[in-house]
């Protein structure tokens, strides 16, 4: 009798094992399907951008705040450009719908931004902003006042001394205070750290009734995004987004750059960029121009300035969406830009603690070219330390007025040359900023690179 409940408790536990496996073996399949048919490279169309102005209503954002300044306000600023963004991206791109997050001097979260994005389904966030910084405050005399000082003395010892106070009338100066322009000029282009994918892949699991996978819809209508089987998928699709905004922003820098203003790369925020992190598709934030900056704020300002960006924006638009929808991957750029094609050299500690922040590309066609540093903006005691491949050049150098020079060789064996700047403090004001001038032959190119504790600034060098 025991033997046979044995028998038959087996027979039950072997059954219910294979309805198990009959049950998960679909799922698997159902995902293995899922994620060949995402990852797959049938080009997907650019269907829908989503244009930010940034602040709005009570929140004013950066305001001109130096002596002469326009006293304009952020808020202003990037509403009038989006509106021309918006303006320039239907006229030259009417099969795309181009869907601005506001259109009149209304205060939203970022949260809401962000909602409006993932509401209509958007395959582009584009955040507008204008950049400011900390203001150095000078003097100037306006006149003079009259005052009267009193000098106490004391005559005699013991019981007979006597204190005596003089009065006497003076001449002071009379000061005003104000604050200095910032010298700091330029446009920049911003994107969510890439480590902090996981944030990014947070918006997609939270956004799940907002999120449009590229698969059949009867086969994501049916996925749990929660599900532990899903979640690598989703990581996968989170970094690919990640190298999207990278491919987006670098297009960005270069359209602006061709205008002739001073463009300072592309950058990773820690933090502070909640716009970018709960947005479920590529995203970056443009820093159109230093609002406290006297020529910047009246770039920004005029009808020419804010067109030239919208154009400049609309071109590298144009070009992300031939890239993404000819079938060029849009991953296939920031690998050419960001990797290395040989190992570096052996290196400090202090070199490979800091994450990279390509700034610039820069085509050569001779082996030799020169490289002077100077502290860019204000002379706050910027020092740096300089890597070429890996090797280190300069150690603790201080950046001033004169030049640090750089006579450099191409690497023969290399496709690309890297030159990084350590930051080995931030100065008296933050970040480390430094202007890179770079000579070769007849052709000049001026660099602005910033760097600071958590990140360096990187300039690649590709021989032609």
């Amino acid at each position: 009798m025991c033997e046979e409940k044995l028998i038959i408790d087996n027979h039950q536990q072997t059954s219910e094992h294979m309805i198990k496996i009959k049950l998960i073996i679909p799922v698997f399949i159902s995902i293995f399907c899922f994620s060949i048919s995402c990852f797959s490279q049938t080009p997907k169309p650019l269907k829908t951008i989503i244009v930010d102005a940034g602040h709005g209503g009570s929140d004013a954002g950066a305001v001109g705040e130096y002596e002469g300044s326009l006293r304009s306000k952020e808020k202003d600023v990037t509403l009038a450009i989006s509106k021309k963004l918006v303006a320039t991206l239907q006229r030259e791109l009417p099969d795309v719908k181009t869907i601005p997050t506001r259109t009149t001097d209304i205060f939203q979260n970022v949260n809401e931004k962000a909602r409006i994005a993932n509401q209509y389904h958007g395959d582009l966030f584009i955040c507008i902003h204008a950049d400011s910084g900390p203001l150095k405050t000078a003097r100037r005399q306006i006149g003079t006042r009259q005052v009267t000082h009193y000098k106490t003395t004391y005559t005699g010892k013991g019981k007979r001394k006597k204190k005596k106070i003089t009065a006497k009338k003076v001449e002071e100066p009379v000061y005003q205070y104000y604050k200095l322009p910032m010298k700091r000029a330029g446009t920049s282009v911003w994107i969510f750290a890439s480590h902090k994918t996981s944030d990014k892949l947070k918006a997609i699991i939270d956004n799940e009734e907002d999120y449009n996978i590229e698969a059949d819809d009867s086969l994501s209508n049916n996925v749990d995004f929660n599900s532990p089987e899903m979640k690598p998928i989703v990581a996968i699709y989170a970094k690919r987004f990640q190298l999207k905004s990278i491919n987006m922003g670098m297009l960005v820098e270069e359209e602006v750059a061709k205008t002739g203003r001073p463009t300072f790369g592309l950058n990773q925020r820690q933090v502070g960029i909640r716009v970018l992190q709960s947005t479920n598709m590529p995203a970056i934030l443009i820093e159109t121009g230093f609002i406290n900056n006297e020529e910047d704020e009246r770039y920004i300002n005029s009808e020419r300035g804010q067109q030239e960006l919208a154009e400049s924006i609309t071109e590298a638009v144009k070009r992300y969406k031939a890239m993404l929808e000819g079938g060029s991957s849009a991953n296939n750029l920031v690998t050419k830009q960001a990797d290395d094609p040989q190992p570096p050299a052996p290196a400090t500690d202090k070199y490979t603690s800091r994450s990279k922040n390509v700034l610039k590309r820069i085509d050569i066609k001779q082996s030799n070219f020169k490289v002077d540093l100077y502290d860019d903006g204000d002379i706050d005691g910027d020092i740096v330390s300089v890597y070429y491949n890996g090797k280190i050049l300069l150690n603790n150098k201080k950046l001033t007025e004169k030049a640090l020079t750089l006579n450099l060789t191409a690497d023969p064996t290399r496709a690309e040359n890297e030159l990084l700047i350590y930051a080995e403090n931030e100065g008296d004001i933050p970040p480390n900023t430094a202007l890179m001038v770079v000579t070769e032959g007849s052709n000049r190119t001026e660099v602005r690179i910033t760097s600071d504790e958590k990140k360096n600034g990187v300039v690649i060098f590709a021989k032609k």
